[in-house]
């Protein structure tokens, strides 16, 4: 009986999906534990380690697992190549780990992925929110005139937990899109008081409340409402738009001219810290190491309660600029270009979900850094994952 179950063992079929949600919940909780005070209790190094354990498993199914043909793998190798320059140039883990993901979710559900995405995430915030509540880990509080006092219950930073929520809305709304009445817009607008409130994060509040009204206009539009499909079917062109006219203002930004101050005052000081980026560093063609001081951890907290911690303050928050300026013109092109695509072929198939979910996400990434952070963006990856919706057509006949 022994020697049978261990012959059931070990003929035990090796699914991809399964290797990739191994892979998938390793690197996601040791990267999310990276980006709360917790880390400052372990130790650092242990928790990059366990991120790198998901690479051999997503090597393996796409070498070994996945069916590409020979010039498609020679394609692959030269893209995880660069982006292992690109992690070496610029010393960012996501720039070696992005590429793996995205090939490796080849044949794997997106619905299953963006459902892995919200309950590990929901589970990881209550989790660090209680424990920095008890006091087991430090809960940051920013406090700066005239701002109230914001919370950053166990992240390393007050925008951590408002951004969490902007992309936990998206992952819902994809979840439910088709199913998406007013109690899901009521129970949304609902949180993104309560998040605002926590942390004060202005543009997170914003990008949140414009996600209702574009969900309801997809959702028409892939009901077939003729003028909502035409709103709808513009959608695609944001990314390159939005990151057009960050990278434009921030490097001919002057801050004698009355708008563009105004502008700058709005979005927290966005587009002088752009300026104050391209003015110190030049663009790359694969990247370059810059030097930050952000508020983010314990020591950040203490350089933001300083007097002249604003002068010595200096992060480039916006995806677009951060891509072009720290992972260089190859790496921005790749990643702009992965986007739009998923943006048109949802528009083509006329499912029009990921376009609105890249049209709200691409005026998120003008002003914050979270393009290719699959803890907060995991929509990259249905560049090769089976989709979850189809056209009209397509869904009856389903």
């Amino acid at each position: 009986m022994l020697k049978r179950n261990t012959q059931n063992i070990y003929n035990f079929p090796i699914n991809g999906s399964q290797i990739f949600f191994i892979a998938f919940v390793i690197f996601f909780v040791s990267s999310f534990i990276q980006d709360t005070t917790l880390a400052e209790a372990l130790n650092g190094r242990f928790l990059r380690l366990c991120s790198y354990l998901a690479l051999p498993l997503l090597l393996f199914k796409i070498y070994v697992l996945d069916r590409w043909s020979k010039k498609e793998l020679v394609i692959i190798t030269i893209l995880i190549l660069l982006g292992m320059i690109n992690w070496r140039m610029a010393h960012e883990l996501q720039l070696l780990t992005i590429v793996p993901f995205v090939i490796g979710a080849k044949n794997v559900n997106f619905k299953d992925i963006i459902t892995w995405y919200l309950y590990l995430n929901v589970m990881l915030l209550l989790a660090m929110a209680i424990f920095s509540l008890l006091g087991v880990i430090p809960n940051l509080i920013y406090r700066a005139a005239p701002r109230p006092p914001r919370y950053s219950l166990g992240l390393i930073y007050t925008s951590s937990l408002a951004t969490h929520y902007f992309y936990l809305v998206l992952a819902y709304c994809y979840l439910r899109f088709n199913k998406l009445r007013w109690f899901d817009y009521l129970f949304i607008f609902v949180g993104d008081v309560i998040f605002m409130m926590i942390t004060n994060t202005k543009l997170d509040f914003i990008a949140t409340m414009i996600v209702i009204p574009v969900m309801i206009i997809a959702q028409r539009a892939f009901r077939g409402h003729k003028l909502s499909e035409i709103l709808a079917s513009f959608w695609w062109m944001a990314v390159p738009i939005s990151a057009s006219i960050i990278i434009f203002t921030s490097y001919f930004y002057d801050a004698s001219n009355h708008i563009m101050r105004k502008i700058n005052d709005i979005t927290s000081g966005r587009l002088s810290l752009g300026y104050q980026a391209f003015s110190n560093y030049d663009v790359k063609l694969l990247g370059q190491t810059i030097v930050e001081h952000t508020y983010g951890g314990s020591k950040g907290l203490k350089l933001a309660n300083q007097i002249d911690g604003v002068s010595h303050y200096f992060f480039i928050d916006s995806s677009y600029v951060r891509m072009i300026l720290l992972w260089g013109i190859l790496s921005f092109v790749l990643i702009i270009g992965c986007m739009t695509y998923i943006a048109i072929r949802s528009t083509f198939r006329q499912t029009f979900i990921l376009t609105a979910i890249i049209l709200v996400a691409a005026l998120n990434f003008m002003f914050e850094p979270d393009i290719i952070k699959i803890i907060y963006n995991p929509f990259l990856l249905a560049l090769f994952a089976i989709p979850n919706f189809y056209n009209t057509q397509e869904e009856k006949h389903k």
